[in-house]
């Protein structure tokens, strides 16, 4: 018997990777395939986009034992631009046996295992406050990595893809997946793997 194709095999010992890649690879190049959730038509397919990056962040990320305990919790920091897609992204979805919960927070609070600070929210506060805690923070301006954040979101001709400081994470005692981090771009980040 014939062993299965190599293509096979990947497919078997890394489903999430493969959705993850087809995701980012198909769906964010023009929004073709991508499923768009009727209650959230005034949300842009940029933040539709967004939402089902930090879903997927939360998979490929791995907290410290102590921060092990109860839901996961993604915060929005000040204006949230998800409307209801976050939370329906979330709905009914698990990492590692943990439930997904989503919730908007105006400053820094405890509780967050994951920040998403927007455009024109006070990034230096969040960013303050999470510093030395176990929260994986995300954001989406220019200066976000250099300012401390792990993970940064950028437009490259209409596609929405990040950037990952893997010190900054390290800092933050949180263990990225290689598969993530080969996903990331920019050259400044390989270097401080």
């Amino acid at each position: 018997m014939r062993p299965p194709p190599r293509h096979a095999r990947a497919t078997r010992r890394h489903p999430l990777l493969l959705f993850f890649a087809w995701f980012a690879v198909l769906a964010l190049t023009t929004g073709a395939g991508l499923p768009v959730n009727p209650l959230a038509k005034e949300v842009s397919l940029e933040y539709q986009v967004k939402a089902v990056y930090l879903f997927n962040f939360a998979k490929f990320v791995e907290w410290p034992a102590d921060a092990q305990s109860g839901p996961l919790m993604i915060c929005v920091a000040g204006q949230n631009p998800f409307g209801d897609v976050l939370d329906e992204t979330l709905r009914g979805e698990t990492v590692n046996s943990r439930p997904l919960a989503a919730r908007v927070i105006s400053g820094p609070e405890p509780g967050c295992h994951v920040i998403f600070v927007p455009r024109g929210a006070a990034t230096t506060a969040f960013l303050r406050a999470a510093r030395g805690a176990p929260t994986l923070t995300v954001g989406e301006t220019p200066d976000f990595l250099a300012q401390g954040g792990i993970i940064n979101f950028i437009l490259e001709g209409g596609k929405v893809r990040f950037q990952i400081d893997a010190k900054a994470a390290e800092r933050a005692e949180l263990r990225i997946s290689s598969h993530l981090l080969r996903l990331a771009r920019g050259p400044e980040l390989w270097g401080q793997r």
